[in-house]
């Protein structure tokens, strides 16, 4: 179980959390806007939103009633700031919301292949660690640019034009967008998010074909071929921050 306390010297904005010997400070940031209460992971791992008028009571209920969940966000924001992946270590690798292992193998030269089951990278005696971060950023652009041309084929007959260009590459705080020259372009860490969400802001930047801006008309383009769009949405707002701090120590 979790552990409950205050804050030494503080008021009730937050509580200390505690499991097997770990702890951290979940804050509590209440919102004139918000209407319920609301678990969100952000770059320094989760806080609670909370209604201006809420009780103190009622939120460490609906944080108890949250514990696993809070315990899995916690150490998974743990494990992002471990240092950058170096050559044969163990190691995990996203993929669309899955977790695959790395396999390391002995080659002439650095190679990428991400297989069914794993990741299968081949390394030589002068292979570096930042050579790695390069290679592995290309192979998920070009795995993923491949992914999202294929899955924008069904949504193109019902668009008045096709996008110029699909680009995927870092970006550091959009997840994707569509310029003058109707390139899009999306963060390539989409590629660590479940398939329905990655596709869903594919949808969203093709949708600015027909609507450049977020309109209610817009809305009504993106929900008529993303119906689940609001829980794609909210995935993002909650798991993105956690998303592009992985990206970024994958990467550099």
């Amino acid at each position: 179980m979790f552990g409950l306390g205050r804050k030494a010297g503080s008021t009730p904005d937050g509580q200390w959390l505690e499991r097997e010997g770990d702890r951290f400070w979940l804050p509590w940031k209440r919102h004139a806007k918000a209407r319920r209460l609301k678990l969100l992971v952000g770059s320094n791992g989760p806080r609670l939103t909370l209604p201006p008028r809420t009780s103190e009571k009622a939120a460490r209920a609906f944080v108890a009633e949250h514990t696993d969940w809070l315990w899995m966000q916690w150490s998974r924001h743990a494990d992002i700031q471990q240092s950058p992946l170096s050559i044969g270590a163990e190691a995990e690798l996203p993929w669309f919301g899955q977790r695959l292992p790395v396999l390391w193998q002995s080659d002439r030269a650095l190679h990428l292949l991400r297989e069914e089951s794993h990741w299968r990278i081949h390394t030589s005696v002068r292979s570096s660690d930042r050579q790695l971060q390069a290679a592995l950023l290309q192979a998920y652009r070009q795995y993923g640019q491949g992914w999202f041309l294929q899955r924008a084929q069904s949504y193109l007959p019902e668009l008045p034009k096709s996008p110029a260009a699909v680009r995927v590459k870092p970006l550091r705080s959009l997840w994707g967008s569509l310029n003058a020259t109707d390139t899009i372009t999306l963060d390539v860490a989409l590629l660590f998010a479940p398939e329905p969400v990655a596709e869903y802001v594919l949808v969203h930047e093709l949708c600015h074909l027909l609507q450049r801006n977020h309109s209610p008309k817009f809305w009504c383009e993106v929900e008529a071929r993303c119906p689940d769009w609001r829980d794609h949405r909210d995935y993002l707002r909650a798991h993105g921050p956690g998303i592009k701090a992985e990206a970024r120590r994958l990467f550099g």
